[in-house]
């Protein structure tokens, strides 16, 4: 079974490939400005989805520096796409990006660079696997401009809760995942009657300058250590974490729903931007369909 699912996930994604390769005949970008930062972990076998993302997000923004985390995989190919379609200001290796205090899986690595860059600029962490489909992102724009970090929700109306309502919220389930594991102690913190919490999606959120560094990442997950043990290095500690931050940070806005969603199966009408979680990323074919579109958008640009 394992090994049909994984043949099925590998031709979905060459399937996919091959219905978005135009984007390969878009113009390429001309980042403009210092600020934001906008980092992507990029893979090898992602590049195409990632030309998708950037490209249908810096349409809607308009400016930023492009950072890209190399996972390890790119080849030299990849980097000859990348300069001339992005022109990253600069490259990270993974590898280059570890705590011995935190959890040390990929995603991790996201946190490690946006806690370097957040000293002195408002940083965006984009997922490969996101489609932009506004020409305009307001709520992005006014978020960077009054230093205000941001999540992509989970549902409508959606805004932060204190760590206690998190906590017995999730202490009424038996889903052992990272994630509940971690929201079922957060009655146990320090702090947790002062502290908040936004049961969000890490895969498009915004950091404030200053909102954390790496010692509030190491601080966190040694709490995190204490309360669920090596728990914590499972898949999806990142997004918790990422959650708290920004819950905690100064100003912060859960990004309105279903203007910017996480694709279930459901297309939403009307909206601005999409995540399609792995899980359904494929499903139906709306993934490329709805790609296939920006990309035709794309090359019928003047500018």
């Amino acid at each position: 079974m394992q090994l049909i699912k994984s043949i099925s996930k590998e031709f979905n994604r060459e399937f996919f490939n091959w219905m978005t390769k135009d984007i390969l005949q878009t113009r390429p970008l001309k980042p403009v400005g210092d600020s934001p930062i906008i980092v992507s972990m990029l893979c090898h076998k992602d590049v195409l989805m990632y030309l998708l993302a950037i490209k249908s997000f810096y349409r809607a923004l308009g400016r930023g520096r492009i950072v890209i985390i190399n996972d390890g995989t790119l080849t030299q190919k990849d980097f000859e796409i990348l300069d001339f379609h992005v022109r990253p200001s600069e490259y990270i290796q993974a590898s280059e990006l570890s705590s011995p205090l935190c959890p040390g899986y990929i995603s991790w690595k996201k946190l490690f660079c946006i806690a370097h860059y957040i000293k002195d600029n408002y940083t965006i962490q984009l997922d490969s696997d996101t489609l932009t489909v506004a020409r305009q992102l307001p709520d992005i724009q006014s978020h960077i401009d009054t230093n205000t970090s941001y999540i992509l929700g989970t549902w409508p109306d959606q805004q932060s809760t204190s760590m206690l309502e998190a906590a017995k919220a999730a202490q009424a389930s038996d889903s052992n995942h990272v994630q509940m594991l971690a929201e079922k102690s957060f009655d146990q913190l320090p702090n947790a009657n002062t502290l908040k919490y936004i049961r969000g999606c890490s895969g498009f959120d915004g950091f404030a300058t200053q909102s954390f560094d790496l010692a509030y990442l190491e601080e966190f997950s040694q709490q995190m250590y204490k309360l669920i043990g090596n728990k914590w290095n499972d898949w999806g500690s990142e997004q918790t974490t990422s959650n708290v931050i920004v819950a905690n940070s100064k100003n912060n806005a859960v990004l309105p729903y279903p203007q910017y969603y996480n694709y279930w199966g459901k297309v939403e009408d009307d909206s601005h931007f999409v995540h399609f979680v792995g899980s359904y990323r494929y499903h139906g074919g709306n993934y490329a369909r709805l790609a296939r579109k920006i990309t035709r958008e794309l090359l019928n640009q003047k500018n």
